[in-house]
């Protein structure tokens, strides 16, 4: 019996134990629950920002074509000789004036054909010279009845003789100097040695490029068109070119539109021209090159009011309720300090211009 009831009384304590823990339990969660209650009755104060209404606006109509900056002129000097490279007094990447020595060959050889000929040449003046008085005194003697007509025949002969003679001689000199002149390889304009193809000891070839030289104060850009852009382009009307890895919008003008297309693409190449003094565009950068054919309609904002969180973009609208809400959105071309907005922001929608970093999603706001 006295067993029975210390099992009872037992049970009697477990049970006021578990009594006091679920009271405790349920005086904790009741106290979690108001402190929240408590801190959201504390409303945050509306942050005064400036705000401004989407809206639909013109703006120009532009078709984009990509391509490659090019230079001006690229030349790729050599020599008509056979010969050892003597001296090489450039490399890549050195800027070049017009007419500089880029390289020499071995020129012995033709050294002496010069000389040779110059003395040829002496000889041959020399010649002129007795055969010129020669005439004058066969002339003299000629009209003083001493000489025969023959005998003035011959010395007019020789007279004419000689000055062939000197003619050829300064020809075959002429002929020597121009062969030398192989011998010196010189940059036909200013410009930047892109490629050093030859080296001190090599054997130039007759023909064979021995630089590349490229002049890049202008910038050459070549585009592929579809057909039914091409007829609305015309030589001289003008562009814009992007270069994306400098961050620049430049103007350019159409050079030439190709009259024959790609039978398979139904495209046409478009050439276009854009100075570069400072060199600031090298070749081989890509380019974006717009085309502009009258205006469209477009829902634009500026470009401060986008909202970006690693790869995505978004807009603070303010709804009815004072609240800064953001919506996730789609940009498309930007027009200098606006950009378009595909989808996601409807006209008439009211946005925050350029919202401070203290504001985000669900913060009370006020118009300014």
């Amino acid at each position: 019996m006295s067993r029975e009831m210390n099992r009872h009384r037992s049970r009697k304590i477990w049970a006021t134990a578990l009594l006091g823990l679920l009271a405790t339990a349920g005086a904790a969660a009741c106290g979690s629950d108001h402190e929240p209650v408590a801190q959201s009755a504390v409303s945050r104060a509306p942050v005064v920002v400036d705000t401004a209404i989407a809206e639909v606006v013109e703006v120009p109509l532009i078709s984009t074509a990509t391509g490659s900056a090019e230079p001006w002129r690229r030349v790729s000097p050599g020599t008509k000789l056979l010969g050892r490279v003597n001296e090489v007094l450039v490399r890549e990447g050195d800027r070049v004036e017009e007419g500089q020595l880029l390289a020499t060959l071995e020129s012995r050889d033709l050294e002496a054909a010069v000389a040779q000929a110059r003395a040829s040449v002496t000889m041959a003046e020399a010649s002129l010279e007795n055969a010129e008085a020669q005439h004058r005194r066969m002339i003299d003697l000629h009209e003083q009845k001493s000489v025969t007509d023959k005998n003035l025949e011959d010395a007019t002969a020789g007279f004419r003789v000689a000055r062939a003679g000197l003619e050829l001689a300064r020809a075959n000199l002429a002929a020597a100097e121009v062969t030398i002149s192989y011998a010196e390889v010189h940059t036909p304009f200013s410009g930047w040695v892109i490629s050093k193809l030859v080296e001190l000891g090599d054997m130039s070839a007759p023909g064979a490029p021995m630089f590349v030289i490229e002049d890049l104060s202008r910038i050459k850009v070549t585009v592929t068109v579809p057909e039914a852009e091409v007829t609305r382009l015309e030589v001289g009307s003008s562009a814009e070119v992007f270069i994306d890895v400098l961050g620049d919008k430049m103007e350019a003008k159409i050079d030439r539109v190709m009259p024959a297309g790609d039978r398979a693409t139904r495209t046409f190449a478009v050439q276009l021209l854009l100075d570069n003094p400072d060199g600031a565009i090298k070749s081989g950068m890509f380019a974006r090159v717009g085309f502009t054919h009258g205006t469209r309609n477009a829902l634009v904002v500026p470009e401060t009011s986008i909202v970006r969180r690693g790869q995505l973009e978004g807009i603070l609208v303010v709804g009815s309720d004072s609240v800064a809400h953001l919506r996730w959105i789609k940009l498309g071309r930007h027009f200098e300090t606006n950009v378009e907005v595909l989808s996601g922001l409807d006209a008439g929608d009211r946005y925050l211009i350029s919202p401070p970093g203290t504001v985000g999603d669900g913060a009370p706001v006020t118009a300014r």
